[in-house]
């Protein structure tokens, strides 16, 4: 039997997905609850903004989004890759692979060009140099 698949998505359709996720912050006998069973989805290709007042937690899911931190309770996927009990190892992997980072501050290194900056990564990863430069 053939069933219907419209809701179903193939994982290489959903860039990431969070799953009830949380984070907690302990500050002395103050929790702090950053976010509460956020889920959501994002398809490859897609834009999306994340908006709030100070304090909502945007940065907080984008650095659990980015695998910068780890979840206190729910689960981040990348790719269809559960990076909330990756190895550090495999974050790395990851980050290397499948996101890409634009900080507030630039975290660029001066010494050195822009396409440079943007090379890195391909660098890192042990992309050919055309194609990186072609990329870049």
């Amino acid at each position: 039997m053939v069933k219907s698949n419209k809701k179903l998505e193939s994982l290489s359709e959903i860039s990431a997905e969070t799953i009830d996720l949380t984070k907690t912050y302990q500050t002395g006998k103050i929790e702090v609850h950053a976010l509460k069973n956020v889920t959501i989805r994002i398809r490859r290709g897609e834009f999306i903004s994340i908006v709030g007042p100070s304090g909502s937690g945007k940065s907080t899911l984008l650095n659990l989004l980015g695998t910068l931190d780890r979840p206190t309770s729910g689960r981040v996927l990348i790719g269809g890759v559960d990076s909330s009990s990756a190895s550090k190892d495999r974050l790395a992997l990851i980050r290397n692979q499948k996101i890409g980072f634009v900080f507030q501050s630039y975290n660029l290194i001066n010494r050195t060009t822009v396409i440079r900056n943007i090379e890195l990564p391909a660098i890192v990863k042990g992309e050919i140099r055309s194609t990186r430069k072609r990329r870049a």
